[in-house]
């Protein structure tokens, strides 16, 4: 949790030093569940050595001035404990504000730990150098898209679920790249199966695929060639509340790229180079080039002539709902791919 550069006795004798509250913390990072434990445990830590959550203030950075946070942290604390001033979203505010917050830190309140939260801060932001030398700077990254299966074990293995490789890739696959979203699916897989080892039917079973992954599924269905599949996904992201044009933008990309890849391709690019062109993570890519293998250049340039037809008709050329017409250049991208 978080401590201070100092440690004080616990009060036990022969026990463990504990470290003091630091005046001030600064967190910050998009790893939410780690940011989550940090003040759970700061909450807590407060909450027993004052007797009262009374002590404890909270401010979001949009919504109030950097002056409101001071004068509460200068506010005497309740039965001699600390008071918590705790600010989420620091990086809303603005240089007057973080000014404010430097000129506190000179001198803070010795019954008080002010606490700024955000997401991230340029080095030479003036709270992060503010806070680098009068209080501390603890940082929380979450992982990166392809980080986040073996993440994933990780936490499976902290829970005691049985989760493989395999089925810890599958998790991610249809929950998303939201942590917290992940770590509420392995506490259902745990619910379920106990310490017995989950199955990729279990995922599939359990899991509920994000609206995202629907989409995605959408336009791998088009560009497939599965009709079936994506004329019920199609009705299943309208039942979501998706809109037409939001879908229809989504496939134009997908074409547009595909494009680019064949182009690319024709022109002797080798797939590491285009991948970096194209700035490409490695399983779109590796989807993507796949896809391109059961294409041609004409049939792309005819799918895109039929897009581009779409879209002006969606913009006004038309008179009939834009459902229809997405419906409609769904099936002349299907037959494309099916001749």
């Amino acid at each position: 949790m978080p401590g201070g550069k100092s440690a004080k006795s616990s009060g036990t004798g022969g026990g463990e030093a504990r470290r003091s509250l630091s005046p001030a913390y600064l967190i910050l990072g998009d790893d939410e569940p780690k940011v989550e434990l940090a003040l759970r445990r700061l909450r807590a830590r407060i909450v027993e050595e004052s007797g009262t959550e009374l002590n404890i203030d909270e401010f979001r950075a949009g919504d109030h001035p950097a002056r409101e946070a001071v004068a509460a942290a200068n506010t005497l604390a309740f039965l001699e404990g600390i008071r918590l001033v705790l600010v989420h979203d620091a990086q809303a505010w603005r240089k007057p504000d973080k000014e404010e917050i430097a000129a506190y830190l000179e001198s803070p309140a010795p019954d008080a730990c002010l606490t700024l939260v955000g997401t991230t801060l340029p080095p030479k932001d003036p709270l992060r150098k503010a806070f680098q030398k009068k209080g501390e700077v603890l940082e929380y990254r979450a992982p990166k898209s392809w980080e986040l299966p073996e993440w994933t074990l990780r936490q499976a293995k902290k829970l005691g679920v049985g989760l493989g490789t395999a089925e810890a890739k599958l998790l991610v696959e249809r929950a998303g790249a939201h942590q917290q979203s992940i770590l509420r699916e392995l506490e259902k897989l745990l619910s379920y199966k106990g310490r017995a080892r989950v199955t990729a039917d279990d995922v599939e079973l359990l899991v509920p695929r994000t609206l995202e992954a629907r989409v995605f599924d959408l336009v791998d269905a088009v560009v497939d060639g599965h009709g079936y599949a994506a004329f019920t996904i199609v009705e299943d992201l309208y039942g979501s509340g998706e809109k037409p044009n939001g879908l229809f933008y989504r496939l134009l990309r997908h074409y547009q790229q595909l494009s680019r890849v064949l182009a690319l391709r024709e022109e002797g690019w080798p797939q590491a180079q285009i991948q970096s062109e194209l700035q490409l993570k490695p399983y779109p890519a590796k989807k993507l080039f796949k896809q391109a293998g059961n294409y041609s250049v004409g049939r792309v340039r005819a799918a895109l002539g039929h897009l581009a037809e779409t879209d002006a008709r969606m913009k006004g050329q038309a008179n009939i709902p834009a459902e229809f017409e997405l419906e409609l250049c769904l099936g002349r991208l299907l037959a494309l791919r099916e001749g």
